[in-house]
């Protein structure tokens, strides 16, 4: 991507198999960085809900400026479950939008703050009803380096 002062910028691709993996406590994740818009965990445990599959089906982004910068992302989770000895499929849909923006500490080290607001909501004949949320999660995260990012400190 060219920026506005004509320099070349290049962007990463967020690492989702290393998040769910993260949130899951260890499930067994499926991902590819080549197709990142598809991923699978099985959780060890087993039962209801304890495998799924997460595809996003549509995403926009807000480019870095001084305020900032945003995606938001709907995204489809299919589990598998069961009931009088039958298995079936039970798909919801979810919004995640995240917020970030560059901050220091009060020690001068760079992070990167957060505010990332989670909705799910039900499918039925395959129509999201995305007017109602069943669930609404708001987290704030810290993103922060194992190492001081501050230069040396005068003496």
């Amino acid at each position: 991507m060219t920026g506005l002062d004509g320099r070349r910028y290049y962007g990463d691709v967020f690492d989702r198999g290393f998040e769910i993996e993260s949130r899951t406590g260890g499930a067994a994740v499926r991902w590819d960085a080549r197709t990142p818009n598809l991923l699978r965990y099985e959780r060890e445990a087993g039962g209801p809900g304890s495998a799924a599959e997460l595809k996003v089906v549509e995403r926009s982004v807000e480019l870095p400026s001084e305020k900032g910068w945003g995606s938001n992302e709907l995204i489809r989770v299919t589990t598998t479950s069961s009931a009088f000895g039958s298995s079936f499929d039970v798909t919801y849909a979810t919004r995640v939008q995240r917020r970030w923006r560059r901050a220091t500490t009060s020690e001068g080290d760079r992070v990167v703050e957060g505010l990332e607001i989670i909705k799910t909501y039900r499918v039925l004949d395959g129509v999201a009803g995305v007017e109602m949320p069943t669930s609404t999660l708001k987290s704030t995260i810290r993103l922060t380096r194992p190492y001081e990012t501050r230069g040396p400190q005068p003496k």
